[in-house]
Protein backbone atom coordinates (compact mmCIF):
# COMPACT_ATOMS: atom_id res chain seq x y z
CA UNK A 1 0.00 0.00 0.00
CA UNK A 2 2.85 2.36 0.87
CA UNK A 3 4.46 1.65 -2.49
CA UNK A 4 1.28 2.64 -4.32
CA UNK A 5 1.03 5.92 -2.39
CA UNK A 6 4.68 6.74 -3.03
CA UNK A 7 4.33 5.90 -6.71
CA UNK A 8 1.27 8.11 -7.02
CA UNK A 9 3.09 10.97 -5.28
CA UNK A 10 6.08 10.61 -7.62
CA UNK A 11 3.79 10.69 -10.66
CA UNK A 12 2.06 13.84 -9.41
CA UNK A 13 5.39 15.57 -8.74
CA UNK A 14 6.72 14.60 -12.16
CA UNK A 15 3.63 15.96 -13.88
CA UNK A 16 4.00 19.29 -12.03
CA UNK A 17 7.67 19.57 -12.96
CA UNK A 18 6.81 18.92 -16.61
CA UNK A 19 4.16 21.65 -16.55
CA UNK A 20 6.63 24.07 -14.93
CA UNK A 21 9.25 23.31 -17.58
CA UNK A 22 6.72 23.95 -20.35
CA UNK A 23 5.62 27.24 -18.74
CA UNK A 24 9.25 28.35 -18.39
CA UNK A 25 9.92 27.55 -22.04
CA UNK A 26 6.87 29.57 -23.09
CA UNK A 27 8.04 32.55 -21.01
CA UNK A 28 11.26 32.63 -23.04
CA UNK A 29 9.52 32.15 -26.39
CA UNK A 30 9.56 35.50 -28.24
CA UNK A 31 6.39 34.61 -30.14
CA UNK A 32 4.46 34.02 -26.91
CA UNK A 33 5.74 37.31 -25.46
CA UNK A 34 4.90 39.12 -28.70
CA UNK A 35 1.34 37.78 -28.68
CA UNK A 36 0.86 38.86 -25.05
CA UNK A 37 2.10 42.36 -25.79
CA UNK A 38 0.03 42.73 -28.97
CA UNK A 39 -3.09 43.74 -27.11
CA UNK A 40 -5.05 44.83 -30.18
CA UNK A 41 -4.03 41.63 -32.03
CA UNK A 42 -2.99 43.42 -35.23
CA UNK A 43 0.21 41.40 -35.61
CA UNK A 44 2.50 44.29 -34.74
CA UNK A 45 3.57 46.13 -31.60
CA UNK A 46 3.23 49.84 -31.17
CA UNK A 47 5.23 51.94 -28.75
CA UNK A 48 2.01 52.48 -26.80
CA UNK A 49 1.51 48.72 -26.34
CA UNK A 50 5.05 48.38 -24.99
CA UNK A 51 4.68 51.39 -22.71
CA UNK A 52 1.39 50.02 -21.36
CA UNK A 53 3.17 46.79 -20.48
CA UNK A 54 5.97 48.77 -18.84
CA UNK A 55 3.47 50.57 -16.61
CA UNK A 56 1.87 47.26 -15.56
CA UNK A 57 5.31 45.79 -14.74
CA UNK A 58 6.34 48.85 -12.70
CA UNK A 59 3.11 48.70 -10.70
CA UNK A 60 3.63 45.03 -9.84
CA UNK A 61 7.44 44.82 -9.68
CA UNK A 62 8.71 43.91 -6.25
CA UNK A 63 12.29 43.39 -7.49
CA UNK A 64 12.66 47.07 -8.47
CA UNK A 65 14.55 46.32 -11.67
CA UNK A 66 16.35 49.26 -13.29
CA UNK A 67 14.10 51.11 -15.74
CA UNK A 68 14.27 50.27 -19.41
CA UNK A 69 14.17 53.17 -21.85
CA UNK A 70 11.30 51.82 -23.90
CA UNK A 71 11.48 54.56 -26.53
CA UNK A 72 15.19 53.95 -27.22
CA UNK A 73 14.73 50.18 -27.29
CA UNK A 74 11.77 50.54 -29.64
CA UNK A 75 13.70 52.85 -31.99
CA UNK A 76 16.66 50.42 -32.08
CA UNK A 77 14.44 47.46 -32.90
CA UNK A 78 12.21 49.24 -35.45
CA UNK A 79 14.57 48.56 -38.35
CA UNK A 80 12.17 49.68 -41.11
CA UNK A 81 11.10 52.81 -39.18
CA UNK A 82 7.39 52.16 -39.70
CA UNK A 83 6.52 52.91 -36.07
CA UNK A 84 5.73 49.27 -35.28
CA UNK A 85 7.63 46.11 -34.38
CA UNK A 86 6.77 42.94 -36.24
CA UNK A 87 7.67 39.56 -34.77
CA UNK A 88 10.98 39.46 -36.64
CA UNK A 89 12.06 42.88 -35.36
CA UNK A 90 10.84 42.08 -31.85
CA UNK A 91 12.66 38.73 -31.77
CA UNK A 92 15.97 40.00 -33.18
CA UNK A 93 18.84 39.79 -30.74
CA UNK A 94 21.05 42.83 -30.34
CA UNK A 95 24.48 42.50 -31.96
CA UNK A 96 27.23 41.27 -29.64
CA UNK A 97 29.66 43.91 -28.49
Amino acid sequence: MKLIKISALVLVLLSFSNISAQEEKQKRDPKVAFERLDTNEDGKLSLEELEAREVRVKENDENKKPPVDTKKMFARKDKNSDGFLDLEEFSARPPKK
